[in-house]
């Protein structure tokens, strides 16, 4: 499935196709919001939902940037790099 064929379903089709065929990428808590971080083919949907009650505040599906830059930040490729040589 492409971006644009998923942004044009409703709320209701994007969760079913994200539950059944996404991947988690990355997750974290901020106050009282989850972040999730899912790529479904070849684009990530990313989440906010409620901790306490699990429902979903707000949510962007995108294919790379800044939103995509934040968790990449979080693990530098040279580092991960340098770990798996040190093993090697």
């Amino acid at each position: 499935m492409k971006l644009y064929e998923y942004k044009k379903l409703n709320e209701e089709e994007q969760d079913r196709i994200l539950w059944a065929s996404g991947e988690l990428i990355d997750g974290c808590i901020e106050g009282h919001v989850k972040k999730l971080l899912y790529a479904v083919d070849n684009f990530y949907v990313e989440l906010w939902c409620n901790v306490l009650t699990n429902k979903i505040l707000w949510r962007l599906s995108f294919k790379q940037g800044k939103l995509l830059e934040k968790y990449l930040d979080k693990y530098p490729v040279d580092k991960l790099l340098n770990r798996r040589f040190e093993r090697d």
